[in-house]
């Protein structure tokens, strides 16, 4: 009589969802009689392991772990499936659009979701998707945090103008190596993770360029317009200081078409702009930028 007591409270300490489960689910370790080798991999796996330490707040506020419910979160409920294992009757990713087969990310991540239509819109229009850049962790990502590819080509299928631009003679590398996109740009926003350099102008890149920053007495205007992107390519570009025009010149002529008539242009001393204009971010002491 002991034993089968102990028995029924270890049975029911292990199952503490059974009583709970919404309507039409089975459970994880229903899934897991069938599917025993993708549950194992996906309990081990960083996705996994992350749901195991965390109760499903934002999915259905039921007691146990995310992972108890990991299953049916992402491919919906299961009773149907285990009563008849069919590919129609469950979410998957073959035969499904990857806006389809994420559906169940967002129930745990609806701040990335929100982030993501709010921080990058363009992403949200063409129909980009969670599983278009991330993996589902039933197997070893590319890279953290569960991306499909590893970090420095997972924008190039889309941003191939943006990626061939790193190549050019000078851009943002680090030795040979492009800088990582995220290391400026933000896909679902936030406060720890830079956002996009469009959206905040010069701040993204005075986060290295600290010298560049200011506030001055006497800015130039382009900077309050459109930022930094005004005068330089951020990615790259075969001018040395990543300029959008080959030469000084031409960029300050784009904007400066009123130049004095002593400004002889044929004469290569009136070229060179910022040899008089030496402060061309800012200057606390000359309105016509000679000077720091």
């Amino acid at each position: 009589m002991r034993k089968s007591l102990l028995a029924s409270i270890a049975f029911l300490a292990a199952t503490p969802l059974l009583a709970a489960l919404p309507k039409g689910w089975v459970g994880r370790e229903t899934c897991a009689t069938c599917h025993e080798d993708t549950a194992k991999a996906f309990v081990a796996g960083p996705h996994g392991r992350a749901m195991a330490e965390r109760a499903p707040k934002n999915l259905l506020k039921l007691e146990g772990s995310a992972l108890d419910l990991s299953c049916e979160s992402c491919h919906g409920p299961g009773e149907a499936h285990a009563n008849d294992p069919s590919t129609t009757n469950i979410r998957t990713l073959k035969g499904a659009s990857t806006r389809e087969a994420s559906a169940g990310c967002v129930l745990c991540h609806a701040a990335q979701k929100e982030g993501l239509a709010m921080r990058t819109p363009a992403h949200e229009r063409a129909g980009i998707a969670c599983l278009d850049c991330h993996v589902s962790g039933h197997a070893a990502p590319a890279a953290e945090p569960l991306l499909a590819r590893p970090r420095a080509t997972l924008c190039t299928p889309c941003h191939a103008t943006e990626a061939a631009q790193f190549a050019l003679p000078y851009a943002h590398r680090e030795g040979t190596r492009p800088f990582e996109c995220t290391s400026c740009h933000s896909v679902h926003g936030g406060t720890t993770v830079r956002g996009r350099i469009e959206e905040d102008g010069q701040q993204r890149c005075v986060t290295c360029h600290t010298e560049k920053a200011g506030p001055h007495v006497y800015p130039h205007p382009p900077l309050a317009v459109d930022g930094c992107a005004a005068c330089h390519r951020p990615h790259g570009s075969p001018n040395p200081f990543m300029l959008t025009r080959p030469s000084t010149t031409q960029l300050c002529l784009e904007c400066h078409t009123d130049t004095p008539s002593f400004h002889d242009l044929s004469q290569p001393a009136f070229r060179s702009c910022v040899s008089c204009h030496e402060a061309v971010h800012g200057s606390q002491r000359d309105p016509k930028l000679f000077q720091e």
